[in-house]
C-alpha cells in the first residue's frame, strides 16, 4: 500500500497560519479532493478540527483518521488513534483501497516523511507569513517525478505548481 504526503505550501513552506490555511486556490482544492476522495486520510487533531470548522462536518468520502494524545478524543464518523503509526494500520485496514494520504498539519507530516513513499506537493509562488511549515523536500531522498503549473487568474491570486515526488530507491550495503 502506497502512505502519501499531500501538502500546500509556499515558496517559504507555510502551511497555515492561526490554524487555517493562508490563500483560496479553488483549482488546488479540487485537486486534493480529487487525489484523496475514497481513500483513507490521516490528520492531526488540529487540522481536523480546522477542516470541521471550514466544511461543518469531516472531509466526505473518506476514512477520516485523528491523531490526537488525547485519549478521550471522539469525533463522530471518524477513527480516533493514539499515534501516526496507529492511524497507518488503521488505514492499511481499509485494504482495497492503494493508497492512505497523510494530510496534515505541521507535526504530523514531519513524522510521516520517513514512512511515505510519495509527496504530492501544490508549491504556491509567493512568501506568505505563517506560523506552521511543511518540511524542506531533500532532493538527495525524493525526486521530482511530474510537474504541473498554473498560472495566477481571477480566481486564483498566486501561481502554483503541483509536484510529484516520489521516494529514491535507497542503496543496502
Amino acid at each position: 500500500m502506497r502512505i502519501s504526503i499531500i501538502v500546500a505550501a509556499s515558496e517559504n513552506n507555510v502551511i497555515g497560519r492561526d490554524n487555517s490555511i493562508p490563500w483560496h486556490l479553488p483549482d488546488d482544492l479540487k485537486y486534493f479532493r480529487k487525489r484523496t476522495e475514497g481513500h483513507p486520510v490521516i490528520m492531526g487533531r488540529k487540522n481536523f478540527e480546522s477542516i470541521v470548522a471550514a466544511l461543518g462536518n469531516p472531509l466526505p468520502n473518506r476514512s477520516n483518521i485523528i491523531v490526537t494524545r488525547d485519549s478521550a478524543y471522539e469525533a463522530v464518523g471518524c477513527l480516533v488513534s493514539s499515534s501516526l503509526q496507529e492511524a497507518i494500520m488503521y488505514g492499511h485496514k481499509d485494504n482495497d483501497k492503494e493508497e492512505i494520504f497523510i494530510i496534515g498539519g505541521g507535526e504530523i507530516y514531519r513524522q510521516a516523511l520517513d514512512l511515505c513513499n510519495y509527496i504530492y506537493l501544490t508549491r504556491i509562488h509567493a512568501w506568505i507569513a505563517g506560523d506552521i511549515f511543511f518540511p524542506a523536500v531533500d532532493t538527495n531522498v525524493w525526486e521530482e517525478v511530474e510537474r504541473e503549473d498554473h498560472l495566477a487568474d481571477t480566481a486564483h491570486k498566486f501561481s502554483f505548481t503541483y509536484l510529484t515526488y516520489k521516494r529514491k530507491n535507497r542503496l543496502h550495503f
